[in-house]
């Protein structure tokens, strides 16, 4: 894509008058641009949610670095200080996100002309170890049967993970859902996956009564709502608020947050987890698994497909059970009896 569609006007590197190189803001607003109109390997459009991370991740990351020029000297120190000051506490996949992030606008400054080697920008600011996910992020289906059925907590809380687990759903897919995206007849819910692809949610019957106890006469507006009433200045996106009560759509991290406090810390994609391995356990295809889920690439899907040791026990009780007691048949007995006469 040719530079003067994103950023006009962009001073020359070897200009005396910017001896730093391109003004590093300006240099963000035209890789964020680029990246909202960019279509990936599957061919969508950058989802809104991406530029969004993008768009609060790099200031933060840049902060400080007046042009880009500096990068070659002590604005890599300060790139680096930076990143390892705002995310080197948090956890590995967020801080290798985040590392991500900065380095997909490295790539495409260098892709412009604007900066050398990115490698050299970002070297000794390595990514962080992420163990790999373990069985212990499936819950039982005993487990995750009570929390749903808990009435000492909220109903929102409880119809949001009853949901969340029903459709092995990502949670922010599930907490963009308006009234207006169900269709209740169905149990369907319309709403836009990781990457930007238009699909439907499968609810099950549980959830559906809950909803219905949920939303009442609603009919439109968000349906998880957080405690929190909009201000009435324009400040909050109207697609966010509810019309009547003014409440504000419940965010990710409160759902994490009360999710963790009735637990022992599950968090949300826990739900999503335990819910494709008990229905893999159950004997759902492949096909199922993905149509479900919303993954579109089956080594992905992987992960979800080892059973839980509860599974594993409860499918051999049941083999167990169908043998039942062993018995000899008639051929034995003969046998049997005639050893006895002849031992007699």
């Amino acid at each position: 894509m040719a530079t003067d569609r994103h950023l006009t006007a962009v001073p020359d590197r070897d200009n005396a008058e910017t001896p730093g190189g391109v003004p590093t803001a300006e240099a963000l607003a035209s890789f964020l641009r680029h990246l909202a109109g960019r279509r990936g390997r599957s061919g969508r459009i950058t989802s809104p949610e991406t530029v969004r991370a993008y768009t609060s991740a790099l200031p933060t990351a840049f902060t400080g670095i007046v042009h880009l020029g500096e990068l070659a000297s002590v604005g890599r120190d300060r790139l680096h200080t930076n990143i390892r000051g705002a995310w080197g506490g948090a956890a590995p996949s967020t801080f290798n996100a985040k590392r991500a992030a900065v380095a997909s606008a490295l790539a495409y400054f260098h892709d412009q002309g604007w900066i050398g080697d990115p490698a050299a920008v970002l070297h000794g600011l390595d990514r962080e170890h992420q163990p790999r996910p373990d069985d212990t992020r499936v819950r039982s289906r005993e487990r995750i049967d009570r929390l749903i059925a808990d009435k000492r907590r909220p109903l929102e809380d409880r119809t949001l993970w009853a949901m969340l687990y029903s459709t092995a759903a990502r949670a922010e897919e599930v907490l963009r859902l308006n009234v207006e995206d169900l269709d209740r007849a169905n149990r369907r819910a319309r709403t836009i996956r990781k990457g930007g692809k238009a699909d439907e949610l499968l609810y099950d019957i549980r959830t559906a009564r809950m909803l219905g106890q949920l939303l009442g006469r609603r009919t439109r507006g968000p349906i998880f709502l957080s405690a929190r009433i909009a201000p009435d200045d324009g400040t909050t996106p109207v697609r966010d608020v509810d019309p009547a009560s003014r409440r504000r759509r419940m965010t990710y991290r409160t759902a994490e947050r009360h999710l963790g406090a009735a637990t022992d810390g599950w968090n949300l994609h826990d739900l999503r987890h335990s819910r494709l391995t008990h229905a893999g356990e159950d004997g759902a295809t492949e096909a199922d698994l993905m149509n479900l889920s919303g993954h579109e690439d089956r080594r992905t899907l992987q992960r979800y497909l080892k059973p839980s040791k509860e599974g594993t026990h409860r499918r051999l009780d049941g083999l167990d059970a169908q043998r039942g007691t062993w018995t000899p048949n008639a051929d034995e007995l003969t046998a049997r009896m005639t050893s006895n006469r002849d031992s007699t």
